[in-house]
């Protein structure tokens, strides 16, 4: 039996792209299990056991943003987690790592004990933790090109685009019979008008406040002239009421369908949805989230190479922007929709599902 450590939690974005890559492995790899390796309170928590895998923990220790009294307690508690982390991968065949902060202890703990790393990079800019592990990665796994550019350990990594959910990929192979059907069935369901151009608002699965107020502040006028408005809330933020040609939803559980009914996406950048809305050949306005290292700016900056984005920093991005830009934005967005041609791709979680097992062979425990 072989035995595969996914590694990575904290968000959704770290997380999913693993579930994605575990699932194709269990379908697809044989004598292969997977578990998985985060901590208590990230998100890993609910979306791991929910997928079937087993769900190991470790010590919580992000590092340090700014000099504070967590910052001289921080290299003890890095110390706890690499030892936790060691004693779960000694045994295992391969660690695959996504980053985030709990990669980093797992990343150390393969290096040690001999284990087979693999490292996929989700963003353009690669985080602290995955630099770290791209040192003694046997392998190198981006989902954008810009990622090759970032510096020396990168470069000679292989491209292999971001795994994502099964049925948002599907869009890319849907028929426009298909598309057709799914959009008159969300419509429905929705109780939308389907003679209005759609606009499709959300900020993950917690909200983005910044992009709720400038669609709050801008709804009123936005629905007098004629649009309708799908809005993600975020499960953390109170729901707005509803009105005839405005859905508010606190969760999103079927993104594909809300894709496909959408003229436009507004959106943050973060690097699963930019590869959701490639994808789905969705065009978006990004309104990047404005922390971090600039990742979500240079996540979009592929999706507006190929001319199906554009970003609007989140300071700018208001409910008077909105509505004087509105207008251009839909009609750059009527013009990709109807010039697109969807590209053939192998989904990315068999690409690195290949990839784990071409490294797992000569390795049976």
């Amino acid at each position: 039996m072989h035995r595969v450590l996914l590694v990575g939690g904290g968000t959704a974005g770290h997380v999913e792209p693993a579930l994605a890559v575990g699932h194709w492995l269990l379908a697809n790899g044989g004598n292969i299990s997977c578990e998985f390796v985060g901590t208590k309170s990230g998100v890993e928590k609910d979306l791991v056991p929910s997928a079937g895998l087993k769900l190991h923990t470790i010590l919580k220790c992000p590092m340090p943003r700014k000099v504070n009294a967590s910052t001289f307690i921080w290299p003890l508690r890095f110390l706890v987690a690499i030892f936790q982390a060691a004693q779960i991968v000694k045994s295992a065949d391969l660690v695959l790592g996504f980053g985030g902060y709990v990669s980093a202890p797992c990343y150390i703990a393969a290096k040690i004990c001999g284990v087979p790393l693999i490292v996929h990079e989700a963003n353009v800019l690669p985080g602290w933790a995955n630099k770290l592990g791209a040192r003694f990665a046997t392998e190198r796994l981006v989902a954008f090109e810009g990622t090759k550019r970032t510096g020396d350990l990168w470069t000679n990594s292989r491209m292999v685009g971001m795994p994502i959910r099964e049925d948002i990929f599907a869009i890319s192979k849907m028929s426009k019979s298909d598309r057709s059907v799914l959009w008159n069935a969300t419509y429905r369901e929705l109780g939308l008008d389907r003679t209005r151009k759609t606009i499709f608002v959300f900020g993950g699965s917690l909200g983005a406040q910044s992009i709720n107020r400038a669609i709050e502040s801008a709804l009123p006028q936005m629905l007098e002239r004629g649009f309708n408005i799908i809005h993600g809330i975020g499960q953390r933020n109170n729901l707005a009421k509803r009105a005839p040609g405005y859905v508010p939803l606190s969760y999103i559980s079927n993104m594909a369908s809300m894709y496909v009914a959408s003229d436009l996406v507004i959106s943050r950048g973060g690097a699963v949805t930019c590869a959701e809305l490639d994808a789905a050949n969705c065009y978006a306005l990004v309104v990047p989230l404005p922390i971090g290292n600039g990742e979500q700016v240079a996540n979009a900056s592929e999706l507006i190479a190929k001319g199906s984005a554009e970003i609007c920093g989140s300071v700018d991005f208001t409910g008077d922007w909105l509505l004087a830009n509105i207008d251009r934005l839909m009609a750059d967005a009527q013009i990709w929709n109807t010039n697109c041609t969807p590209e053939l791709r192998t989904p990315a979680a068999e690409i690195i599902g290949k990839a784990v097992l071409e490294k797992l062979v000569g390795r049976v425990k």
